[in-house]
């Protein structure tokens, strides 16, 4: 089982049978397919292949780590940030989990930036369509940013001075702590917008789970989203004081509700790695019913017109709180190296000689 970043071809009749990777990456009109099957049959000709978008391995982890949440947001933080939701049977029955993509939520939300770094990259709006800016395109300072050119690695380097794609005079090479501080002010302006994203599908998420490799920076600092309920919120934009709906503060009110959401960060980077290899195991328990996902274009999907949403039902007619209970037992038995048990470690074992590092995730 492989986590791949960006989406896979819905086009196949069989649910069970997803291995095709179809944008990826976002916005290249060059790329237009990998077939993971395909290119592992000669080294593995009997395994059984699929892949999952790796926000939705990312889901799947934070499900199967905290199997009483019943609904989460899930923003990943790599080379360029992610998310992904959690919504789990409101019932209680445990009949199905779902779970979903939401590329547009980062591409599009912009925040309000308080401090002097602006952002490089972006998006430029004609009539033809979108198109993304040069990486040394820039606006330095600006008073906004869309959460993907906000949070992207480009500006987790240049914040640091090592990003070695960009012009010095972009790079303001602040300490590590200011950097720091820096970063987890942008986070918490993207939790606030992208938490009121959330309540807007499906209510208020009862978690916000932040994970990736530039995560761990923000833990201790970003403990919390708090967003206006946007039931509540003042529908006259002229009295809406500026920053709201962009991750912003507005003055509290009577008529204004106020929701506030935990944080979730990682203590480490390992520990973060490992919620998405645990979704991905935690995957091959289910099976995929349902899946909705606007957007005419396979490019375009998740990230353009909306998101791509899964809804996974346990196999054998089970509850997830039946498979909970096996997977447990399974992730405790001892694994002989000799004989890996689970598709990730044959995988690793088997492609280790050709991809030069064995990883089965990207």
């Amino acid at each position: 089982v492989f986590a791949v970043p960006g989406t896979v071809d819905l086009a196949t009749e069989d649910r069970s049978d997803y291995t095709v990777v179809k944008n990826t990456p976002s916005m290249s009109p060059r790329f237009r397919g990998f077939d993971f099957k395909l290119a592992f049959r000669e080294v593995c000709p009997r395994a059984k292949v699929s892949a999952v978008p790796d926000g939705l391995a990312a889901a799947l982890g934070v499900a199967c780590e905290n199997r009483q949440l019943r609904s989460a947001l899930v923003l990943i933080l790599g080379t360029a940030p992610a998310v992904a939701t959690l919504f789990r049977d409101p019932s209680g029955k445990g009949r199905f989990v779902e779970v979903a993509i939401w590329q547009s939520w980062v591409w599009f939300t912009k925040i309000r930036l308080d401090d002097p770094h602006g952002y490089c990259g972006g998006l430029r709006v004609t009539k033809e369509g979108l198109r993304v800016k040069p990486k040394d395109s820039h606006k330095i300072p600006h008073h906004q940013a869309r959460i993907r050119f906000a949070l992207d690695v480009l500006t987790w380097e240049r914040l640091h001075g090592a990003c070695a794609e960009l012009p010095p005079h972009t790079q303001p090479s602040l300490s590590a702590e200011a950097a720091a501080k820096v970063w987890a002010a942008r986070l918490q302006r993207a939790v606030d917008a992208l938490a009121e994203r959330f309540h807007s599908v499906y209510g208020p998420p009862e978690e916000v789970h932040v994970l990736g490799g530039n995560a761990t920076a923000a833990r201790g600092l970003v403990t919390a989203a708090k967003y206006v309920v946007p039931e509540s919120r003042n529908p006259n934009p002229r009295s809406r004081p500026r920053g709201a709906g962009m991750g912003g503060t507005s003055a509290e009110s009577e008529e204004e509700l106020w929701q506030r959401v935990p944080v979730r960060v990682a203590q480490d980077d390992a520990t973060q790695q490992q919620v998405a290899l645990r979704g991905l195991l935690y995957s091959s328990h289910f099976k995929l019913k349902q899946v909705s996902a606007p957007g005419q274009d396979p490019l375009a999907r998740g990230w353009t017109r909306g998101g791509e949403i899964y809804m996974y039902v346990p196999k054998d007619g089970r509850s997830e709180k039946e498979v909970s209970a096996d997977f447990v037992a399974d992730m405790a038995s001892p694994v002989e190296p000799q004989q890996p048990r689970c598709a990730i470690a044959a995988a690793r074992r088997r492609t280790a000689g050709s991809s030069g590092d064995g990883s089965a995730s990207t």
